[in-house]
């Protein structure tokens, strides 16, 4: 009988240690969980403030090289340069000695702006204001203002309002000046530390993480509660939580489904390539004149077991990896296999794919003409080149002039926001130039980018080649687009990239007459 007691009790230690060290587990694998979702949003976050300083420091550097001046016409249009090859800027002004001053968008003003004393100082020196009243009164929003000497860039972005993520306490601050300065969300969040830019801490029931930036020293501090989880989760964390002990075959599991986890974007990207975790979408690019399909653009998607990566993740990665020939190759395969099996497809359809300007200058790209996908001729491929990315034009020549004897077509994509100018246009002998929805987003508003759409449009004629405006959004888009005399045009007003089942489905709802002048060509 004691032996049998002795037995039971010994297997109740055992269960109960099982158990603890499973809750152990889970709360470790919880924490960790919390901790890197913690942590991606914070970098993705402090990336966008340090893109946004950057850009602001480097205008400010280039503006204040300049001689002082009285805002002559001149002058207004060196400024007006400068904003237009801005990203995040939406105005530059002007201070004179004479306490005149001017902006970029509307010229000479009445009134200096802004006012009252700043909300901090970088450690560049320039004087920061935050929500400030930006533009006119007709049109009326809060931005940053960020000044130095003689200039000052206007910002609107969303850093200084928006929280990074919707189920935490935040807090941002700018560490740059003597004392912490609190730039948005709650107060008191915020840890100071002199010698560590990250900081994480476990306090039940609460995650603290803190991250903060080395070039524009903004720091993020968030806090995550766990009773978040139960909220959303009440059933699942009850069973959960009574089936602990029953649980511990499954620990194994779930700890090893946690640090595949927490491999880096490389092996998830390299894995994915090797599984077919990779997939295809397809936008049509529409003729805008008479309003018909003659083909559209192939965007990649990722999911595996662990989830979804957007391209703004795996695209960078693939070229880090040196993958970026094999997947430009297997993307362009798996699409041209996918629409081959469509009969509904009109007449000169054509395929645009994106490709990395390194693997034009390596050669690499050359591997497409191998593919017998690549071979056929009923569907044309033609190659976007990203203007973002500097090409090398000296390496590049012969393998596009190559690419081009093979029957392919090529496209500069994001036109306007990159390194083209004339003669790189001329050398790359394109045949299509796509504006870069930036362009075309504001058009109804008459900003300074879209109106530089008539001067590509002349270029585009001046080389001989089509256009294609990209992010179309609406009718009235559309309609502006069509009367500059644009040709082509893709997004989200005509449809969403969409898989090929959805695809041949709008084929047959919004591409009747194509379809009739197949099967009269048939007949």
């Amino acid at each position: 009988m004691a032996h049998w007691v002795y037995h039971r009790y010994f297997a109740g230690i055992v269960a109960l240690a099982a158990a603890l060290c499973l809750s152990g587990l889970l709360a470790f694998a919880v924490s960790r969980a919390v901790h890197f979702s913690l942590q991606q949003s914070a970098t993705g976050y402090l990336l966008k403030v340090d893109a946004i300083a950057r850009e602001s420091q480097l205008t400010l550097d280039q503006l204040n090289q300049r001689p002082p001046h009285d805002c002559s016409a001149v002058d207004l249009a060196a400024m007006r340069r400068l904003l237009i090859s801005a990203r995040y800027i939406r105005d530059i002004s002007y201070y004179g000695d004479n306490g005149a001053l001017c902006s970029a968008s509307s010229g000479k003003l009445d009134l200096a702006q802004p006012h009252g004393k700043p909300s901090f100082y970088s450690l560049q020196n320039s004087s920061i204001w935050l929500d400030q009243p930006l533009g006119d009164f007709s049109q009326q929003v809060n931005g940053t203002v960020v000044r130095q000497k003689h200039y000052s860039v206007s910002i609107v972005s969303d850093i200084d309002r928006a929280p990074p993520r919707n189920d935490v306490r935040w807090q941002t601050v700018n560490i740059a000046g003597s004392t912490p300065a609190h730039i948005a969300g709650a107060t008191g969040l915020y840890i100071a530390s002199a010698t560590q830019t990250t900081l994480a801490q476990l306090a039940w029931p609460h995650y603290f993480y803190q991250q903060c930036s080395s070039y524009s020293r903004f720091c993020l501090s968030q806090q995550f509660s766990f009773y978040t989880l139960l909220q959303r989760y009440p059933l699942q964390s009850a069973i959960v939580l009574l089936a602990i002990p029953a649980l511990s075959v499954l620990a194994w599991f779930g700890w090893r489904q946690l640090a595949v986890r927490r491999h880096s974007l490389r092996y998830r990207v390299r894995n994915g390539l090797r599984k077919g975790y990779f997939s295809v979408v397809f936008q049509p690019i529409m003729d805008l004149q008479h309003n018909r399909l003659i083909g559209c653009e192939v965007l990649a998607r990722y999911r595996d077991p662990l989830g979804t990566l957007c391209p703004l993740q795996f695209i960078p990665v693939l070229s880090q990896l040196g993958l970026s020939g094999r997947f430009t190759c297997f993307i362009a395969k798996q699409a041209l296999t996918e629409l081959n099996q469509l009969h509904n497809l009109p007449e000169q359809f054509h395929l645009s794919l994106n490709v990395y300007p390194r693997d034009i200058a390596s050669g690499q790209i050359l591997n497409l003409l191998q593919l017998p996908e690549v071979q056929q001729r009923r569907i044309k491929l033609v190659l976007e080149i990203t203007e973002q990315q500097e090409l090398s034009f000296s390496s590049a020549t012969k393998h596009l002039a190559e690419l081009k004897a093979a029957g392919l077509q090529l496209s500069i994509d994001d036109f306007g926001t990159g390194y083209s100018n004339l003669t790189s246009l001329r050398s790359l002998n394109a045949d299509y130039l796509k504006i870069d929805k930036s362009f075309i987003q504001d058009m109804e508003a008459d900003s300074i980018k879209s109106t530089l759409i008539p001067k590509i449009r002349d270029i585009a004629r001046l080389l001989n080649y089509s256009i294609v405006a990209e992010g179309i959004e609406n009718l009235s888009q559309a309609s502006l687009l069509r009367a500059l005399g644009i040709e082509l045009g893709q997004g989200w007003h005509f449809a969403k990239a969409m898989p090929l089942a959805e695809f041949d489905r709008w084929l047959q709802l919004n591409a009747p007459q194509q379809q009739g002048d197949i099967n009269r060509k048939k007949a």
